[in-house]
């Protein structure tokens, strides 16, 4: 009715046998405990995956989004990039610093070291795949990325006072 039959694919398996690496939407009805021992699969899976759990949880990975109607439960997560580690930013047109993040499924926090001086980032954000922080420089100029994570690497584009270009970073 919708036009996207031809967009799913239904498999019938064991799940902890099957390769559903290449899917981009999972649905769970599984049991806490079934779900715990999925989780490190899910968590490999490509960064954007959704996952969709009726009812159930993942223990100390918090859902993106729950939504509950006539008394049911849905949670989503959305598997996020790995990003934790040191990076090499590089700001076109500007100064490069190194910025060191440190994650916990998608929660990420970290610093910016800038010289001397090294200042925690602010309101960081990842989900799936998209990254964002800020941070105030030793000047007191705001410096806002926003970003996708791609392998080893990070791009996007960077906003200064009223200076924008585009920025990079590699692992370090």
């Amino acid at each position: 009715e919708y036009g996207v039959a031809e967009k799913a694919r239904f498999v019938q398996g064991d799940i902890f046998e099957t390769d559903f690496s290449d899917a981009t939407v999972v649905t769970l009805y599984l049991l806490p405990s079934l779900n715990l021992r999925l989780r490190p699969t899910l968590l490999r899976m490509k960064p954007g995956t959704r996952v969709v759990s009726h009812a159930f949880g993942m223990e100390d990975w918090a859902p993106d989004e729950s939504s509950r109607a006539a008394g049911r439960t849905a949670h989503l997560w959305i598997v996020p990039a790995a990003v934790g580690g040191s990076w090499r930013v590089e700001l076109e047109g500007g100064p490069s610093f190194d910025v060191t993040l440190a994650q916990r499924y998608q929660e990420i926090e970290g610093t910016v070291a800038l010289g001397p001086v090294e200042a925690g980032l602010r309101e960081p954000s990842l989900r799936g795949d998209t990254i964002r922080f800020g941070f105030v420089d030793g000047n007191g100029a705001w410096h806002e990325l926003r970003g996708t994570v791609s392998g080893g690497g990070m791009s996007g584009k960077y906003l200064v006072g009223s200076r924008k270009g585009t920025w990079t970073a590699t692992r370090r």
